[in-house]
């Protein structure tokens, strides 16, 4: 799971088994993302596409 701030790269995650438990602890690190892309582990095939709500 990589984290974006626009087009710079904030945070790579290698092993997520949670994306949720992943997002709440990039927040509690104030890491300011605007999206984030999940990838299988072992294909590297991209899976989804995450955008933050900042609400």
């Amino acid at each position: 799971m990589t984290f974006y701030d626009g087009e710079e790269k904030r945070l790579f995650l290698e092993f997520v088994h949670d994306t949720n438990k992943a997002i709440e602890w990039a927040k509690s690190k104030n890491i300011n993302w605007t999206h984030a892309m999940v990838y299988n582990r072992r294909t590297r095939e991209k899976i989804e596409r995450l955008i933050n709500n900042k609400t």
